[in-house]
């Protein structure tokens, strides 16, 4: 022990900051990097987004101004206009829970980026999936491997958001529907990934949406063999970007104790990769369609169907 820190792997802890990565057990290994200087769409697009390989892309926003001008302490605060936003002191639970919006407060998005930046290290905030001020979008590139197309508007999730945070972990979960590009702009995070199978689906999810995993005891919840389920891990730094596939679990710690700024870029899924009658996750999601979402089950069915006829026909497996 070191005061009421504990020393972990070589690092000092904090017990008052909330960590999930490491909640949910596994066998670690690293997920794939590759330079954004050598990756072209066609490539990104065939080889990631129509295996939903993810995959680390280093240097994806090299040359944005955002990296060096979001540094100066001040600056993001004079760009926010009158913009507000919904600021919490915890880390980010599943939004399904009820605990997801209990704690949010709703101030000036200047202040509460000057709150953030004067508390201690041991301080916890987040502002989850925050919309853009145009003042920070213009600070904002492109990629290099991907052309942003209207055709490819995601089909839930907004095009573009922000995470604000300090200290704040975001609790395991996946995405349904819509790929993600999460870019690092400000401070470090590590993310670890896993996909599950139909068989593994009932083993897992139960614990995480059930939250046992964050109790004492929570490493007796999952299988035994736990140690056989593959978790993919990496630090994005900034500048750095993160393909998220759907139906790809995944947890983030944040990897130093200072104010950070994530941006996620979300686009339309391929029609091919949309969805499959076997997949756990396309079953709930019909299922949930169903029973809180009822006038958009035609469509979502209509989806998934032309999905796994459009496989078929090009003698393709899910």
């Amino acid at each position: 022990m070191v005061g009421r820190r504990v020393l972990i792997a070589g690092k000092v802890m904090n017990p008052k900051i909330i960590k999930v990565i490491d909640l949910v057990p596994g066998t670690v290994r690293a997920l794939k990097e590759v330079p954004a200087v050598a990756l072209d769409e066609k490539t990104f697009w065939n080889e990631y987004v129509c295996r939903h390989e993810p995959v680390v892309i280093k240097g994806a926003a090299k040359g944005w101004p955002a990296l060096d001008k979001w540094q100066q302490t001040g600056y993001l605060e004079s760009r926010c206009g009158e913009g507000r936003a919904g600021m919490s002191r915890t880390f980010n639970p599943l939004p399904s829970t009820p605990y997801f919006q209990n704690a949010v407060k709703f101030e000036k998005l200047s202040d509460c980026i000057a709150e953030m930046r004067a508390a201690s290290e041991e301080a916890t905030y987040s502002i989850p999936a925050m919309s853009l001020p145009q003042g920070w979008v213009d600070d904002l590139g492109k990629f290099s491997f991907f052309e942003e197309r209207s055709d490819l508007a995601p089909r839930f999730y907004p095009y573009k958001r922000f995470f604000v945070y300090r200290n704040a972990s975001t609790e395991w979960h996946y995405h349904p529907i819509d790929e993600s590009l999460t870019t690092q702009l400000i401070g470090s995070k590590k993310f670890s990934m896993f996909r599950l199978n139909a068989a593994d689906w009932a083993r897992y999810v139960p614990p995480i949406e059930a939250n046992f995993h964050h109790m004492d005891c929570g490493q007796q919840f999952f299988p035994r063999d736990s140690a056989n389920l593959v978790k993919y891990e990496t630090v994005l730094e900034p500048g750095d970007t993160i393909y998220i596939p759907p139906f790809w679990w995944h947890g983030v710690d944040p990897e130093d104790t200072g104010f950070g700024v994530t941006l996620a870029h979300c686009f339309k899924t391929p029609l091919r990769r949309f969805g499959d009658w076997k997949e756990p996750a396309t079953r709930l999601l019909l299922k949930k369609t169903l029973t809180s979402q009822r006038k958009w089950i035609l469509p979502i069915f209509t989806l998934v169907a032309r999905s796994s006829v459009s496989r078929y026909v090009a003698g393709e497996k899910w």
